[in-house]
């Protein structure tokens, strides 16, 4: 016959056990139990769960079904009589003549406890004698044993969301010796996932920020981080056509706590942004810009102008006999004429610092740029004028078309305004170059 489980205990090298585990084996040297195991019980009371075994077999998950509110009367209960076990006993066990058990819960709740299998009688009485303490010991190891599991799940539903959550995500510890990184993260500090020095993970991030196109702006966003440890900040970094957001900040404002840095590629969002901007800002037939833009800037352009380091020059123009185009071709070779006249102007000025082209109405455009002197002006004044004559407009079919311009030029005065002043007068220059025969500017 097969040495009972207690024989081997003595010299069985254990598993790392919980404190509910120590316990159990604790207990079964006491008792010379076969077998002892740490179970709850639900709130129907006929089902306890087993939490903890002293068997050195992997124990499966199981109930064990009995009448258990009617056991609890006593302070140490043999429930043989009571009790059927499942099949998995006596594959561990080379016999079950006794099953005793001992509940732990405070009087007005019983639903825990201890279940001893095959204990010895002398063990057994000098256990009921010490029932009371047995018992708050295991109440105090399983409150100990819930809060260690719940901490554990919950670390392991933060490492599932750390690591699955679609965004780069670096959380350096509160005394600054590590970080860790994930996935999204490694694939933007060109670092594995994990746990890394944070001298590391900091080289990195250098790194990356000097792969990004705006580099010195993000290098002066960041600054107060070194002299602050509580230091937040949020700038964006251009990588060709990616945008990444970048948003550092300590962990509930206290960097004691930790520092967390997350980084979300926005690529996507910017250019809905911009393909709402230009729904918003731009023509749809010429690709310049409408009013409503002109609108929005034009006091910023003022405000520039007003400190003389450079001259803000407004002209408008328009198409020479625009409506014998549309007459002779058809408006869709009329729209074709509009577009490349926007796209030459555009050509010219786009040496020119802050330059708008805005489709004013019609076939008439306003123009807004800063010159570096009235000569300069003038003479992006004649180049718009050339660039049209000289190059024929090709409207398919073999057809081509030499189309010009007449052009109103004035340069911005101080203590005027744009929208009332300067585009009047350029338009009354405009007139001017009409009247004095097209295909010529005029400048006032």
């Amino acid at each position: 016959m097969g040495k009972s489980l207690h024989e081997y205990l003595p010299r069985q090298l254990l598993p790392a056990p919980d404190a509910i585990t120590a316990f159990c084996y604790l207990v079964a040297n006491w008792s010379q139990s076969d077998l002892v195991l740490a179970l709850t019980v639900n709130d129907q009371g006929n089902r306890a769960q087993i939490i903890a075994t002293t068997s050195t077999t992997p124990f499966p998950n199981l109930e064990i079904i009995a009448p258990w509110p009617d056991l609890v009367e006593g302070a140490v209960i043999d429930i043989t009589p009571f009790l059927k076990l499942p099949s998995v006993f006596f594959c561990l066990l080379n016999k079950v003549e006794r099953i005793v058990y001992i509940p732990c819960g405070e009087p007005e709740q019983w639903r825990q406890g201890l279940l001893l299998v095959n204990p010895v009688e002398g063990g057994l009485r000098q256990l009921a004698e010490q029932k009371g303490y047995i018992a708050a010991l295991y109440r105090q190891l399983l409150a100990n044993h819930r809060q260690r599991q719940n901490s554990f799940i919950f670390e392991v539903q933060f490492q599932d969301i750390f690591d699955t959550v679609p965004l780069g995500l670096v959380l350096i510890k509160g005394d600054g010796s590590t970080a860790m990184v994930n996935s999204y993260a490694s694939q933007w500090l060109q670092l594995p996932a994990g746990s890394h020095p944070v001298q590391l993970v900091a080289e990195h991030m250098k790194q990356a920020r000097e792969r990004c196109d705006n580099r010195d702006e993000l290098t002066k966003i960041f600054r107060g981080l070194s002299a602050d440890a509580n230091f937040s900040a949020q700038g964006e970094c251009l990588m060709g056509e990616k945008t990444f957001l970048i948003d550092t900040h300590p962990v509930r404002g206290d960097s004691r706590l930790g520092r967390v840095w997350i980084f979300s590629d926005i690529s996507d969002m910017r250019q809905r942004e911009q393909a709402l901007l230009a729904l918003a800002w731009l023509d749809p037939l010429t690709g310049a810009f409408n009013r409503r833009f002109l609108l929005s800037r034009v006091e910023a352009y003022q405000s520039q102008a007003v400190t003389g380091e450079a001259l803000l020059t407004v002209m408008i123009f328009d198409i020479d006999h625009f409506k014998r185009i549309n007459d002779t071709y058809g408006h869709d070779q009329g729209d074709v004429v509009l577009r490349t006249l926007a796209v030459r102007v555009k050509q010219v000025i786009e040496a020119c610092k802050d330059s708008i082209l805005v489709r004013w109405g019609g076939e008439e455009f306003v123009l807004l740029f800063f010159a570096t002197n009235e000569d300069h002006a003038q003479s992006v004044a004649e180049e718009l004028c050339f660039v049209m004559r000289s190059q024929p407009i090709e409207l398919g079919d073999q057809q081509f078309l030499t189309a010009t311009i007449s052009l109103g030029g004035t340069l911005f005065r101080p203590g005027e305004q744009v929208l009332s002043d300067s585009i009047p007068r350029a338009d009354q220059a405009l007139y001017k170059a009409k009247h004095g025969g097209r295909d010529r500017w005029v400048w006032t």
